[in-house]
């Protein structure tokens, strides 16, 4: 059995290697996406600020709109109130001049807050305008590097999967399978060393018995508590397993 643990150590190593390929296979992809969920923000707030720039650039239109044809109103009811004939008609159309000069007074007031925060709104979406380009140029070339930096490392996990298959070869069939089982349960970690009686994978200790059998070599022992595959690690072992 000494030999099937040797085997399955050599073969656990190549694996966590595959696992560390991996997570740097994602690391990457999670860079870019981090990177397009930015974009993604700054063209949401752009598009938000330009609804608002919009909707206020029509409201100025109506308001200026309005301002026009109370002007008309007001310079046709003072060119009727110089021919009128009754007191009764000066005041009702000096009413309708008042109520116009009034009204084109608060648009003129609206009109100047409209201006003030549609210059403001303008800074603002050129401000984000400028961060989405400039996270977009950050894109391409993060892009450029992901692409060589991944096929790196899949050239890499190619390698290495095809020494995992001569590797696996030379492992019994059942105890393949037992192992492969408990690497998928177990986050990639199949074989754990036992030190003084405490397993490394879950930290509890084993019952002495079992650690007695442990040391003998001489069949496949599993931890009661995680059910991951043993071996007796000695000091030695545990400093080069520390150092890798």
């Amino acid at each position: 059995m000494k030999d099937e643990i040797a085997q399955l150590k050599a073969l656990q190593a190549i694996d966590l290697e595959i696992i560390n390929l991996e997570e740097q296979l994602a690391a990457v992809a999670s860079g870019l996406d981090k990177r397009r969920q930015t974009i993604a923000e700054y063209q949401e707030e752009s598009s938000l600020l330009k609804e608002k720039q919009s909707s206020l650039a029509e409201r100025q239109q109506q308001l200026e709109t309005g301002l026009v044809e109370d002007r008309a109103k007001i310079s046709d009811r003072q060119a009727k109130m110089m021919n009128i004939q009754t007191n009764r008609e000066y005041q009702s159309l000096l009413k309708e001049s008042e109520d116009a000069k009034k009204a084109n007074k608060e648009r003129e007031d609206e009109l100047l807050r409209i201006a003030e925060e549609l210059e403001e709104l303008g800074k603002k979406i050129a401000a984000v305008d400028n961060l989405c380009a400039g996270e977009e140029k950050l894109l391409a070339e993060d892009l450029a590097a992901a692409d060589q930096r991944s096929a790196e490392l899949a050239a890499g996990k190619e390698k290495i999967l095809k020494k995992r298959a001569s590797k696996a070869k030379d492992i019994h069939p059942s105890i393949l399978k037992k192992y492969d089982m408990l690497r998928s349960r177990r986050n990639g970690l199949a074989l754990v060393g036992v030190e003084d009686g405490v397993c490394r994978g879950c930290f509890m200790n084993i019952p002495p018995q079992l650690f007695n059998d442990l040391l003998k070599e001489e069949k496949l022992l599993i931890c009661p508590t995680c059910n991951r595959i043993m071996f007796h690690q000695v000091a030695e072992e545990k400093e080069k397993a520390t150092a890798k």
